[in-house]
C-alpha cells in the first residue's frame, strides 16, 4: 500500500462507525409492506388456432393458412411477489374457426356423419370447423425492467409469462355447402395446456396498459375434431391488449420499482456522506459534515462547529466586525460598530452624557469638556484657578509592554479626537507618548515618541486630519499616573494647545 493512500483508508475505517452512531440511515433493500402489490384488469384481443384442416397429406399447424382470427376477452388478477416476479390468474373466452378448400377424408379415415350413421367417404369435401373456447390459467410473470442495470424508462418494461392452465372446447365440423351437413364433432372436452407470452407494459399513474403475444401449448389433436396420423397437437395463439389497475394507498406499485435503484441511491447517499466528510467547501478547516456554516468567509476564524468567531457576541463575525470588542449587550450597526446617538465619538454603552450638543469637546466617557465654539485659537476656554484659559484633556490610548502598535479597540477613541478637530478647524492638539517605569530613560523616551507618532499617523491617514494641526512629543517615564498599575503608564495623552 502506498503511503499517500493511508489517509483515505483511515477515513473509510472510521467513517463507518461514525455514520452508524451519528447519522440516521435507511440503507438496505426495501420491504414488501412499503408497496402496493395487488392489481386487476381486463384483456381483449384475438385468438388463432393451429389445426389439421389442410389439403391432402401436408402437415398441420401452418400459421394463418386455414384458421381464422377470432375476438377474445378476459379478466385477470395479479399479485406481485417480488419486484420482478408476480403471480397472475386469468380467464379468457373466445372461439376457434377454420376451413379447408379440398379435404379428402379417406386419406385420414375420418368418420363422416350421414344422418345417424357414420361411414367413410371417398369424395373430396370442403369443411368448416367452429368451436367455443374457454380457458383459465395460473401464470408466473417476470418483469425484465427491474433487473436492468442501465438507466431506463421507469414507466415502460418488458414482461414474460409462463404457467399452466386448462381450456374447454367443443368443435363441430360441417360440410361447406348449402346443406351444411354435420360431418363430425369433438364433444365437450377440457384439456391441459401450457400458456407462455412475451410483451410490454406502459404505466400511467396507477394504471398500466400492455400488449402481449401469447402461445398455448396443448396436449390433444382433437381441438378441431380432426385427427391426423403423425400430426402435431392442436395449439393456438393469442394477441392481447390489457388494462390493469393497481390497488392500495401507498401509490408505489411494487412491479414498477427497481430494487437496484434503491441500492444505487444508498451507494450515492454513502458517497455523498464520504464527500461531505472529506470535503471542506468554505476551506475553514472544518469538514462539511460537521460544518454548521458552509459559507464562512475566507480567512475567518471559526469555532469547532464551523461557525465564524464572534468574540463580542454582537452578531457580527470578527472578520467583518470593525470593533470585535464591543461591550456586551451594546447595539451595533452592520459593521459591528456601536451606535453613537449624539455623534460625539463615544459609543452609547460608554457615554455618560448621551445628549451632548453637536460639536462639543468631550472626554473618553462622553462628558463635555467644552461646548462648541468655546475652544479654538486660544485652546480650551474656561476659567482655570488663575483665571486664564486652561488646557483640556481627551481620552487616552493604552499600549502593550514594550510595544508601540495601536490596538483596533482604541480606534473609537481616536475617532473622538478626529470628529472634534473636524468640527473645530482652528483646534490644534499635542500628542504625548508615555511609558512605564521599566527600561532605561533613553529607551522609554524613544518608545513614547513612537507611540505618539503612530497615533498621529492614524489621525492623518485614516481620518484625514491635517498633519500641521498635530504635534508629538514624549514624556518617557517622567509622568507616571500609577505607581503599581504599569499598564496605565503605557499610554498616549491628548492636549488641546493654547495659542
Amino acid at each position: 500500500m502506498k503511503i499517500k493512500h493511508l489517509p483515505f483508508v483511515l477515513l473509510v475505517c472510521f467513517a463507518g462507525p461514525l455514520f452508524s452512531q451519528s447519522i440516521k440511515t435507511n440503507y438496505g433493500l426495501p420491504k414488501a409492506k412499503e408497496y402496493d402489490r395487488v392489481s386487476a384488469g381486463v384483456t381483449f384481443g384475438f385468438s388463432h388456432l393451429l389445426c389439421d384442416l389442410l389439403k391432402g397429406k401436408q402437415n398441420n399447424n401452418r400459421f394463418l393458412e386455414q384458421a381464422e382470427m377470432k375476438p377474445a376477452f378476459g379478466a385477470q388478477v395479479h399479485y406481485q411477489i417480488t419486484h420482478s416476479i408476480g403471480l397472475r390468474a386469468r380467464g379468457m373466452v373466445s372461439k376457434f374457426s377454420a376451413h379447408d378448400a379440398d379435404y379428402l377424408d379417406t386419406l385420414t379415415l375420418q368418420p363422416v356423419a350421414f344422418g345417424t350413421s357414420n361411414h367413410l367417404s371417398k369424395t373430396p369435401i370442403n369443411e368448416v370447423m367452429d368451436s367455443k373456447m374457454f380457458e383459465s390459467s395460473l401464470e408466473m410473470t417476470y418483469n425484465f425492467g427491474n433487473i436492468s442495470f442501465l438507466d431506463r424508462n421507469k414507466n415502460f418494461h418488458m414482461v414474460a409469462t409462463l404457467g399452466i392452465g386448462i381450456f374447454n372446447f367443443g368443435a363441430t365440423v360441417r360440410e361447406d355447402s348449402a346443406s351444411s351437413r354435420l360431418l363430425r364433432q369433438s364433444g365437450n372436452i377440457t384439456e391441459l395446456m401450457i400458456p407462455a407470452s412475451i410483451g410490454f407494459k406502459y404505466k400511467i399513474n396507477k394504471v398500466d396498459i400492455g400488449m402481449a403475444f401469447e402461445y398455448r401449448k396443448s396436449f390433444t389433436d382433437n381441438v378441431d375434431a380432426t385427427i391426423k396420423t403423425l400430426s402435431e397437437y392442436d395449439n393456438y395463439l393469442m394477441l392481447n391488449v390489457g388494462v390493469n389497475y393497481t390497488f392500495g394507498n401507498k401509490n408505489k406499485p411494487m412491479e414498477w420499482v427497481n430494487p437496484m435503484e434503491v441500492v444505487y441511491n444508498d451507494l450515492a447517499d454513502m458517497k455523498e456522506k464520504i464527500d461531505i466528510l472529506s470535503g471542506d467547501k468554505d476551506k475553514d478547516g472544518v469538514s462539511d459534515l460537521f460544518d454548521k456554516d458552509n459559507n464562512t468567509p475566507e480567512g475567518s476564524k471559526v469555532y469547532g462547529d464551523g461557525t465564524a468567531v464572534d468574540t463580542d457576541g454582537d452578531g457580527v463575525i470578527d472578520s467583518k466586525d470593525s470593533d470585535p470588542f464591543t461591550a456586551k449587550g451594546a447595539k451595533v450597526d452592520a459593521n459591528g460598530s456601536e451606535t453613537d446617538t449624539d455623534s460625539d465619538g463615544v459609543a452609547d454603552s460608554r457615554d455618560l452624557e448621551p445628549g451632548t450638543p453637536q460639536g462639543s469637546l468631550v472626554n473618553f466617557q462622553g462628558i463635555t469638556l467644552a461646548k462648541a465654539g468655546e475652544f479654538g485659537k486660544d485652546g480650551l476656554s474656561g476659567s482655570s484657578s488663575n483665571g486664564k484659559n486652561g488646557i483640556g484633556y481627551l481620552p487616552s490610548i493604552f499600549f502593550e509592554i514594550g510595544n508601540a502598535s495601536v490596538k483596533s479597540m482604541y480606534h473609537d477613541r481616536i475617532l473622538v479626537i478626529a470628529k472634534v478637530m473636524k468640527a473645530n478647524p482652528e483646534l490644534k492638539i499635542t500628542i504625548s507618548g508615555n511609558c512605564d517605569l521599566k527600561g532605561g530613560d533613553d529607551e522609554n523616551q524613544k518608545l513614547g515618541l513612537r507611540r505618539a507618532d503612530n497615533v498621529k499617523k492614524i489621525l492623518v491617514n485614516e481620518f484625514g486630519i491635517d498633519a500641521a494641526r498635530l504635534s508629538t512629543d514624549s514624556k518617557g517615564e517622567k509622568d507616571p499616573m500609577a505607581s503599581k498599575l504599569n499598564s496605565m503608564n503605557r499610554r498616549v495623552d491628548f492636549e488641546v494647545n493654547q495659542k
